[in-house]
């Protein structure tokens, strides 16, 4: 994109470049992600896509005043019209999914994909509830084009006397091969006039501020300044005191049920707090004041002299001075970088004063380079001027870099034509956390392949010139540094939000970009005091950061994450799209200014990543932070998360779904949307990984497992490739309902689905076959990569994943993606693949008959596949019980159940295949078995054994003790995990040892087996601490009674003590798996009562929560001492069994 400006063409950079100097970042969020490695303890909202990254962190609830509309009974007869349709209704009252069963809903009408999907929406406007006017009058916001010829995602857009809807109100047309195959919406029936506004842009924006948390002053309200002659069409642009972001508003259309069509300012609230950032969209009705909407976008991963920050606002900055010491200095290179409309000159004055060289490059940022035979020491200084005074804030930071050699005349007057980089292509070595070796399994990669470069060749048909230059159509000039045409990348020491501090970054006027890494965070165990300029390492890890970024650009760029798909670039080249949005990266966020470590994790720049997803022509921003172990909360290694490829790789996908769903602004809107945003950014991480072959200390499948110090899960409860999660387990962590977790659910079905392609084609396209798997992953500096049908079924995968992404509306749910998923096959491949996809997503729960809405947490599940023959399954069982298809039962939804009285019915269908079963009764306890359902069988009966068990309080057993400070005793004999009791002592779990007695049913009896849990649940009214992980029951013992149990004077006899690790925590936190039912064979023993106590709880119980494990003063990383969650224990279940 060319800006004409003083009668001159310049290159714009579209990023946020510094809170500290008065930074420029076009702050429209549509969503974005976070890691935060807090303990959890309470439950979340349903607020969509608001908490991503890969942890999480708590977020505003969102506002949303529009009631629920349903369908028609004329919408729902004209759908009926259309065949044999699978249809989802979406809060609107309007088809938010339209399949068949063969994959096409009609004959495209004209080889035109735009007018055929036009077409299709005239011919089918009941289904909408809309006439055909209505229809006509939606605007076209893009024919999106599905990579490598996989047919067109057609989106239209509503408007209302010439405004655009604000969020939603689209609807989009899958067209390929000639048949119309997919439609999904979120089109609204709401119609009417618009009111003229009343209120001003600034004034909309305050309310959306005060809506948001962020109430500006009266006294500084009218500093605000407003411009409305930003590059940004539509947008005005307000300066706030206070705020270092630019903040937006524009007039838009709500359509409000019973209000008819609202005019609104849509307006953009962006701050930082700490380690925290807030990001959050607001609708302002332009008349009334009142919000009528809000969503929070946070997803909750060479000698320099320099950098000089001032201000050059109407007039020269100072002259910033720095010496040469010797005379082997050959060039001179200084960057400057600033607002990116601000047009600066850069000057090199010798130390006499004299000018050396004036840099104008007509680029943003400017750079000037001077090159001689030789440079005398001495005191130089570089100077940063206005080009003209159309600067709007004048301040820049401005880098020197000097080099022995000269600078290359390649191309012109511009440094070396084969830039290089050095970094890990997956992870550093593990090995080296913990100890004092430098992992040195890093590469040296160039543009161009050549004999010292170890790494592979870097230039390829994904851009237009080598990383580091900044493009326009008529001219492409080096940064010198960590920007360029995809990235913008520096240090962010002292701001969460934008690059703060000193904004560090490599420069080099060779344009050689390696360098030496040292593990300095990892070797002084976490210590502070090596946060100092060019301490810890931090060019070589913003180096890292940037060719993170321009590798995963490269890669999704040939699976369709372009110019005209809304990536993330400064300049598109004419390709469609907007730019202006390259990737800002801040590695070492808030390390200096947010560095002490609380157990909330709320005011940590420690254990994080996020990223905020701005709308197509708005930079997206990212934040890579630090690791180390946080007392009772996140026991990580000293790791940097800006090396970690699988935590780079997870939140750039944040960028790419958010940008690709529900077109160019809405980005994922909803419950289950945010849950799959997670999954998508795990996924396409971990398959980058897989398919380049790439290191990370274990299993590609774990992501982040460097950055947490754990090679088997790192930051989830389950690796992608070991996931057992179903549809039915909606909620089942300790949170509740929750992105992070619940997206797991979506990780292990896409697996199935992965999994079942692989082994479809692998005996004509192996999987293990490293340079195939290479070939069809990555471009060639003359074509693309291999189609994804002469691959591997892994990368039918991925690429129907990105298909899918341009099917969906931003409220989209699992079988809304599950349904644009196969679309994506329809349109790609003919539905070649249509039987093995549907069967896998049937056997994850998410088959026929499955039901949900888009912010659905209690969705139905269906194992019944449309495309395969099912078997009848009857369950039964002497005592009443729900059946549960998985591992967990806390909050998951049954599939059966053997209770006459209740609706549910014993009988479910299933598509063959192995499963994973629980039958929990209130009487007869729980019961695990693994089934498996054969291809052969028509009808088939699954009994489940007789049990008693005697700790239930159905049968009759009562709690009759227990340690004073108990919270819930009751909860522990109900019957499900769902709850738990709370034992909570003045002292240490390991001293206090607290415990509860149950009066067992039916007196005295043998006890031969027990089940215990340790499952945690969401923090109720009565226990604020019930989801805390690190308070989770480790070790127990259990004690006999025989007579006179409820008396003070009851012997109790211990006959039982577990293994240290009964429920085996793992760094850096424990996981839910670790803590749900287990059964333990205990020695027979008579008892009329059993006593339950608690030996450890995680805290307590484990080494690798304890001790002092960093050299940062100003933490005590010991669980037990630094923490207070040693004094609490929870333990979900006590069933006991005999005869």
């Amino acid at each position: 994109m060319t800006d004409i400006r003083s009668s001159r063409a310049r290159v714009s950079l579209g990023a946020a470049l510094s809170l500290a100097l008065g930074a420029f970042v076009l702050a429209t969020p549509v969503s974005g992600a976070a890691l935060s490695t807090t303990d959890d303890t309470a439950t979340t909202t349903s607020d969509a896509a608001r908490s991503g990254g890969l942890l999480g962190h708590e977020a505003d609830a969102g506002l949303d005043v529009r009631d629920r509309v349903l369908p028609t009974s004329a919408q729902e007869s004209a759908a009926t019209a259309l065949g044999a349709v699978d249809i989802r209704w979406n809060a609107h009252g309007t088809p938010t999914s339209l399949i068949t069963a063969d994959g096409v809903l009609a004959a495209a009408s004209s080889s035109d994909p735009v007018a055929a999907a036009r077409s299709f929406l005239d011919d089918n406007a009941a289904v909408f509830g809309l006439t055909a006017a209505q229809l006509d009058d939606l605007e076209l916001v893009s024919d999106q084009k599905l990579a490598d010829g996989g047919g067109h995602a057609v989106l239209f857009r509503q408007t209302y006397d010439g405004l655009s809807a604000a969020t939603e109100g689209l609807v989009t047309v899958g067209v390929a091969h000639g048949d119309i195959a997919y439609v999904s919406s979120s089109l609204s029936k709401v119609t009417g006039d618009v009111a003229e506004p009343t209120l001003s842009p600034t004034e909309a924006w305050l309310k959306a501020a005060a809506s948001a948390g962020r109430p500006i002053s009266a006294s500084k309200s009218g500093e605000i300044v407003a411009d409305t002659a930003a590059k940004l069409t539509d947008w005005t642009k307000l300066t706030v005191p206070g705020l270092a972001t630019d903040q937006l508003v524009r007039l838009r259309a709500f359509p409000v049920p019973g209000e008819g069509v609202r005019p609104v300012f849509q307006a953009t609230v962006v701050d930082s707090a700490a380690a925290t950032l807030l990001g959050q969209t607001v609708l302002v009705d332009a008349v009334t004041g009142k919000v009528l909407w809000r969503h929070d976008n946070v997803d909750h991963e060479n000698d320099v002299e320099g950098p000089f920050t001032g201000t050059a606002l109407g007039a020269c900055g100072p002259k910033h001075t720095f010496e040469i010491s010797d005379d082997k200095t050959r060039t001179l290179a200084a960057v400057a970088v600033g607002l990116p409309t601000d047009d600066f000159t850069v000057k090199l004055f010798a130390p006499d004063g004299s000018l050396l060289v004036e840099g104008d490059l007509l680029t943003s940022p400017e750079t000037a380079t001077y090159t001689a035979d030789k440079i005398d020491p001495g005191t130089y200084a570089v100077q940063v001027c206005p080009f003209d005074d159309s600067l709007l804030v004048g301040s820049y930071s401005v880098t020197v870099a000097s080099s022995d050699t000269a600078a290359g005349t390649e191309t012109g007057d511009l440094p070396g034509s084969n830039p290089r980089w050095s970094y890990f292509p997956g992870t550093p070595d593990a090995a080296s956390t913990g100890g004092e070796a430098v992992p040195a399994n890093d590469v040296i990669a160039c543009w161009t392949k050549v004999a010292d470069c170890t790494g592979p060749q870097l230039k390829s048909l994904a851009n237009a010139g080598p990383w580091d230059t900044l493009l326009s159509t008529t001219v492409g000039v080096p940064s010198l540094t960590t920007i360029g045409n995809n990235a913008n990348t520096h240090e962010g020491w002292l701001s969460p939000l934008a690059g703060g501090g000193l904004e560090q970054a490599p420069v080099s006027p060779l344009r050689d970009y390696s360098g030496k890494f040292t593990d300095t965070w990892n070797n002084s165990k976490c210590d502070p005091t090596t946060l100092v300029p060019g301490g810890n390492d931090v060019n070589y890890v913003v180096g890292n950061l940037f060719a993170s970024h321009n590798r995963m650009h490269d890669w999704s760029y040939f699976l369709g994450f372009t110019e005209e798909n809304y990536n993330l670039q400064t300049d598109n080249l004419g390709r469609g799209g907007r730019g202006l949005d390259a990737e800002v990266g801040n590695a070492q966020a808030a390390a200096l200014d947010s560095q002490v470590i609380e157990q909330t994790g709320l005011l940590t720049g420690r254990n994080n990543a996020n990223q905020l997803t701005l709308m197509d022509g708005v930079p997206g921003i990212t934040n890579q932070y630090l690791f180390q172990p946080v007392p009772g909360a996140f026991y990580a290694p000293c790791t940097d998360g800006s090396l970690d490829f699988g935590i780079v790789g997870h939140e750039y996908t944040h960028a790419i779904s958010n940008r690709m769903v529900g077109g160019p602004d809405d980005g994922l809107t909803s419950e289950q949307g945010g849950a799959m945003g997670e999954s998508w950014s795990d996924l396409a991480a971990a398959e980058h990984m897989f398919a380049h072959d790439l290191y990370n200390g274990g299993s590609p499948w774990a992501v982040g497992s460097y950055a947490t110090g754990n090679t088997d899960v790192a930051i989830r409860d389950f690796a992608i490739d070991r996931n057992p999660l179903n549809f039915s387990d909606y909620g089942f962590d300790s949170t509740g309902p929750e992105v992070h977790a619940d997206g797991e659910i979506w990780n292990g079905t896409m697996w199935s689905v992965r999994k079942a392609l692989v082994d479809k084609y692998d005996a004509t396209y192996p999987y293990a076959d490293k340079a195939l798997q290479l070939r069809c992953s990555d471009g060639t500096t003359t074509a693309s990569p291999l189609p994804a049908d002469k691959c591997p079924g892994n990368r039918r995968w991925i690429q129907l994943v990105f298909d899918s992404f341009l099917l969906q509306q931003g409220a989209t749910s699992m079988l809304d993606a599950r349904d644009a998923f196969l679309a994506a096959d329809q349109m790609r491949f003919g539905g070649a693949d249509r039987q093995v996809i549907a069967d896998a997503f049937a056997r994850r729960g998410m088959g026929q008959y499955a039901t949900t809405t888009a912010d659905g947490d209690e969705p139905t599940p269906s194992f019944a596949s449309a495309a395969s023959r099912n078997v009848k399954v009857t369950f039964s069982a002497p005592a009443s019980g729900k059946v549960y298809v998985g591992r967990f039962e806390a909050r998951a939804t049954p599939i059966a159940d053997t209770d006459t009285a209740t609706a549910l019915g014993s009988v479910a269908h299933f598509v063959p295949g192995t499963y994973d079963l629980i039958f929990v009764s209130k009487t007869g306890g729980a019961q695990r078995r693994t089934v498996t359902i054969s291809p052969t069988e028509i009808t088939k009966t699954i009994s489940f054994a007789s049990a008693t068990n005697l700790a239930a309080a159905a049968n009759g057993a009562e709690v009759i003790t227990s340690t004073e400070g108990s919270r819930n005793p009751s909860a522990l004999i109900d019957g499900t995990e769902s709850t738990n009791w709370g034992g909570v002592t003045t002292g240490n779990v390991d001293t206090t040892t607290p415990s509860i007695a149950v009066d067992l049913a039916g007196g005295t009896r043998t006890v031969k087996t027990v089940n215990v849990s340790a499952y945690l649940s969401p923090a109720t009214d009565t226990d604020a601490d019930s989801g805390s992980r690190f308070t989770a029951l480790r070790k127990f013992a259990l004690e006999a009674c025989v007579s006179a149990c409820d008396t003070a004077g009851a012997t109790w006899k211990r006959f039982y003590t577990s293994a240290d690790d009964a429920f085996p925590g793992k760094r850096p936190r424990p996981v839910a798996p670790n803590l749900n039912m287990r059964t333990f064979d205990v020695p027979d023993t008579t008892a009329a009562a059993v006593r339950l106590v608690a030996l450890e709880n995680q805290c307590t119980g484990y080494d690798g929560y304890a001790g002092e494990q960093d050299g940062d003063p100003l933490t005590t990383t010991d669980c037990k001492t630094g923490s207070d969650r040693g004094t609490i224990v929870h333990a979900a279940e006590l069933q006991v069994f005999g005869q």
